[in-house]
């Protein structure tokens, strides 16, 4: 899989998004300071336990916020609340500069 080692998330906790008019994450609210979204690096959908009384239907980004931290973040697609399960950002080997390029998934905001 990937170059990144697993580790087991935290629990969701709520996080404040501002998304564009298209939908996409445009700034976040990480630790009481506002955050603008410098990319997207990624974003996939995670829909499971459908056949339950609560299915799980998520669509996840990737993504890099100043000053060049990643972070992951949710929206969870039945009340369209976003969460995260990072602790804040990416810890500091994870720092990402606005030029570096992005996976082939990746687009700029």
């Amino acid at each position: 899989m990937g170059s990144r080692p697993l580790r087991r998330l935290d629990q969701p906790r709520p996080l404040t998004v501002v998304v564009s008019p298209g939908g996409l994450p445009h700034a976040l609210t990480v630790r009481g300071r506002r955050r603008p979204v410098i990319a997207i690096r990624d974003d996939w959908l995670v829909q499971d336990r459908w056949w339950t009384d609560a299915p799980v239907d998520r669509h996840y980004h990737e993504l890099v916020i100043e000053p060049g931290r990643l972070i992951i973040v949710f929206q969870d697609l039945h009340s369209g609340g976003w969460f995260t399960h990072d602790q804040g950002s990416a810890p500091a080997d994870h720092v990402v500069r606005p030029d570096d390029p992005a996976p082939p998934t990746g687009r700029p905001f």
